[in-house]
């Protein structure tokens, strides 16, 4: 694969631009400042092999390396599959401290009125947030829904009561987007824009949707979002300074912290649309797989999304590692990655 790189040694991320220096594409491993080769492009090479189309390496609000594959730049947005869930749980966040939300422990009932007369009603948003709802999402359509997919996935029964079963469900994660609409009043897009996206400078982030046809007529289906590694930085960053962007608090810290640490006993591995490192889980299959990345630091926290999509945080080192692309062949790929960031900047 021909790749495009982009060295960012000591590039300022700032609120809504990138002070890029004038730096311009250079050859697959740029040089050391010595003349030698440098080593930070060298562990990135790995990940590029295997399937990157984005790499960026980011550290205490500065871009210390940035790679494209050929064909990719940094304005040309991919899709973050399920890495959008934790932006969905920031934005969450942000509806409690408005007032939209009572908290996570409100019923998910009151912006879902189908559950408000059965057992589905003991569902709080939490439950939603930690994948223990105990709903069967068995045969529900994860994309292109052509009905109306609050509908369809409201309709979903309970497998097991709320609280007692972890299981990885896309489908009643995608309805957290119908609370976030039903609490706000104005709509996931304009709701983003407004109190994430416009004050990250988030420029190339869009939601993933499609129209759906229920029995009221036309509605907007919502499944993922496509970023850019930068504008993923961004996001990155506000997580690891403790939701303030610029001096300004855009979320608290402490919800932050509950989103990014253990939220039940059945999966240590998994906080609240966040996977972290603190204690050893299971994976999104469900399988006992340890530590969910063995050989980096247990402060890590990520974003995760099928194909290989990630932002990857190391608090402790002021860290974010942003990798998008095709799947890698490499199940280890991002705790490879993240050791050799570490080690190469002597953390």
């Amino acid at each position: 694969m021909t790749l495009n790189t982009l060295s960012r040694r000591g590039t300022l991320l700032g609120g809504g631009a990138l002070v890029l220096g004038g730096c311009a594409p250079g050859p697959a491993a740029a040089a050391a400042a010595d003349g030698g080769p440098d080593p930070l492009q060298a562990a990135l090479d790995p990940a590029m092999r295997d399937g990157s189309t984005s790499l960026l390496v980011m550290q205490s609000g500065r871009i210390l390396a940035e790679r494209y594959a050929s064909g990719w730049s940094a304005g040309r947005p991919r899709e973050l599959a399920s890495v959008a869930k934790s932006i969905v749980a920031v934005l969450i966040g942000m509806a409690i401290e408005d007032g939209f939300i009572d908290g996570l422990d409100q019923s998910a009932s009151e912006f879902i009125p189908q559950w408000r007369d059965d057992a589905r009603r003991a569902i709080t948003l939490r439950h939603l947030m930690s994948m223990t709802s105990g709903l069967d999402d068995t045969g529900l359509a994860l994309r292109g829904v052509s009905g109306n997919q609050l509908a369809i996935n409201a309709a979903a029964p309970l497998m097991a009561p709320p609280g007692t079963r972890w299981a990885y469900n896309t489908a009643a994660y995608h309805l957290l987007f119908h609370v976030l609409a039903a609490a706000t009043g104005e709509g996931v897009e304009a709701y983003a824009d407004r109190r994430l996206l416009g004050p990250l400078g988030m420029a190339h982030t869009r939601w993933v949707t499609n129209t759906g046809y229920g029995v009221d007529g036309p509605v907007t289906n919502y499944y993922s979002a496509a970023s850019t590694a930068r504008d993923l930085a961004r996001f990155g960053t506000l997580v690891l300074n403790g939701g303030h962007h610029q001096g300004r608090p855009l979320v608290r810290a402490g919800f932050l912290q509950a989103l990014t640490t253990p939220s039940q006993t059945l999966n240590p591995s998994y906080g609240l649309l966040w996977w972290c490192n603190a204690a050893p889980g299971r994976d999104a299959t469900g399988t006992v797989a340890g530590y969910r990345f063995p050989r980096s630091p247990r402060d890590t926290v990520a974003a995760l999304g099928a194909g290989g999509q990630a932002v990857l945080l190391v608090p402790a080192a002021g860290l974010v590692v942003i990798r998008q692309g095709n799947p890698p062949s490499d199940p280890g790929l991002f705790d490879d990655l993240l050791s050799s960031v570490l080690a190469t900047l002597h953390v």
